[in-house]
């Protein structure tokens, strides 16, 4: 799931269980499109923030070829020494990733999305974009005037 930096979903994938998520990623972020001014949506944001898992030399590839900045620490196994300048890790800016646990979190306060009763994955696929709709309209449609 891809949300922005209020919390808003902007797009998710399903997978299974077993699949890692950083096989799912590039195909997510190809899929975003960035609410903004009028005219075309941006299709990039200037940051991906990412747990350990996304830790990969093809995404950051991916985010270099884009313009944006990887902000993922690096996973503790032992990695070859590669050429040039190390990557840097932006830990004030890493710390901002909260914004999409809390909205996991959030998300699986619903019981039928974080108990998964739902047979189909197009079912639960509805559930989680009615699920996330009801997010957007809570951000931007306030009952506080």
């Amino acid at each position: 799931m891809v949300c922005d930096a209020n919390g808003v979903p902007l797009r998710f994938i399903l997978s299974a269980g077993q699949a890692s998520d950083i096989a799912h990623a590039q195909p997510l972020l190809d899929q975003v499109r960035i609410p903004g001014k009028p005219g075309r949506p941006r299709k990039r944001s200037r940051w991906l923030l990412a747990e350990k898992g996304y830790d990969a030399e093809h995404l950051r590839q991916y985010c270099d070829r884009y313009r944006m900045q990887p902000v993922i620490p690096l996973r503790a196994m032992p990695r070859k020494p590669r050429p040039g300048l190390p990557r840097l890790f932006d830990r004030p800016k890493y710390r901002q990733r909260n914004i999409i646990e809390r909205m996991f979190g959030w998300l699986k306060e619903n019981r039928r999305i974080g108990t998964r009763f739902d047979k189909l994955a197009r079912s639960f696929a509805a559930m989680v974009t009615l699920a996330c709709s009801l997010r957007c309209m809570r951000q931007y449609f306030s009952y506080k005037t």
